[in-house]
This record gives C-alpha cells, sequence and structure tokens, in this order.
C-alpha cells in the first residue's frame, strides 16, 4: 500500500494554484459545501431520483477528492493532523497499524 502524506499534498496543491489557505471558519464552510455536492453527486446517481438539473456535470469520485482536501484544511486549521486523528481515533478503539 502506497503511503501518502495527505496534508504535504493538499499544502502543495494549494501552492500550486496560489490560493489562500481558509481560516477554520471558512474550511469549515467549504467542506460542507463540498459534502453538499458529494451528496448530490450520489443521489444522482441513484436510478430513481430525477433531478433538478440532469445534464450537470456530476462525479462521486471528484467530490470525494473536494471532501477530503477540505478536512484536511480544515483540520490543520485547527492545529490537528488529519491523519493522526483518525489514527488516534482507530487506537481508541483497540487497532493499532503496527507502526
Amino acid at each position: 500500500m502506497e503511503n501518502h502524506n495527505i496534508p504535504e499534498i493538499v499544502k502543495q496543491y494549494y501552492e500550486f494554484r496560489g490560493l489562500a489557505r481558509p481560516d477554520a471558519h471558512q474550511a469549515f464552510l467549504f467542506l460542507t459545501s463540498e459534502i453538499g455536492e458529494l451528496a448530490d453527486a450520489f443521489v444522482a446517481d441513484q436510478g430513481d431520483w430525477i433531478r433538478n438539473n440532469p445534464d450537470k456535470d456530476r462525479s462521486v469520485s471528484d467530490e470525494i477528492g473536494d471532501v477530503l482536501m477540505m478536512l484536511t484544511v480544515f483540520s490543520e486549521a485547527l492545529g490537528i493532523d488529519p491523519v493522526q486523528a483518525m489514527l488516534k481515533k482507530m487506537k481508541k478503539k483497540g487497532f493499532s497499524t503496527g507502526k
């Protein structure tokens, strides 16, 4: 399994795009909007749902990427490493990665 440093990748992406890092409040709002876009993309894939804008380009994969990026930005704005937070939570449940 390839080990990705998600916070570093997000940092490099922001630098590449010349984007300003949002503060925690802004990042949380971005995260919330991206979760909404993920929900919209997922619902659009369900055959029994009627969409108001069926021709809109939606991608569950793209939106998962956006959610992960904004969750990373939000957590870092709070001074929390998102991967370490996940591992800490898993450890509380008895799981260890063996590292």
